[in-house]
């Protein structure tokens, strides 16, 4: 079973409610937003995943956003009770996560067995009502009501969030 079927399996699993679609790669959000509304979803958030690394690259953190936000360092590792982050290593979101650039999401903290991953959210995320990831691949999204995400997936990944303002680092 590849990282793909074992993430829509252990969602399966999880008996939390979710939609999953296929469709074309894009990095625009407008098309972006096509694809959902064409698979009948409508107004989903669709976030941004970064991994991070602090500077001596003994610890990394998943940081979601929405995908309009910007990426500060500064504000972020702050907020984040960290030295200044840079992105991290390929060879360790392949190692860790078993992802590569373009297609993390906290899906796959799925294969962080070690828990060396921190997961961060945007509060503003719990605002919306449905957000969007990619499972481990870029041309299928699944969708969840936001509470779903936060109350279902999470802590069936063992996860506990901690919550950045990027609103204070548009300032």
């Amino acid at each position: 079973m590849n990282e793909v079927e074992t993430i829509l399996r252990f969602l399966e699993d999880t008996g939390v409610p979710y939609r999953a679609f296929s469709h074309e790669k894009t990095d625009v959000l407008a098309e972006k937003i096509r694809h959902d509304e064409a698979a009948g979803i409508f107004g989903a958030a669709h976030c941004k995943n970064l991994l991070l690394a602090n500077r001596q690259k003994t610890r990394l953190f998943l940081l979601t956003m929405g995908f309009e936000k910007r990426f500060r360092t500064g504000p972020v590792s702050r907020q984040m009770g960290s030295g200044r982050l840079n992105f991290a290593e390929e060879a360790e979101m392949a190692r860790v996560l078993h992802t590569v650039p373009g297609m993390v999401s906290p899906l796959e903290l799925l294969f962080d067995k070690g828990r060396e991953v921190a997961y961060s959210m945007d509060k503003s995320l719990l605002e919306e009502r449905l957000l969007c990831f990619h499972p481990g691949i870029d041309t299928t999204t699944v969708v969840f009501r936001t509470e779903d995400f936060i109350n279902g997936i999470l802590p069936a990944l063992g996860v506990s969030p901690t919550f950045v303002d990027m609103d204070l680092v548009e300032e």
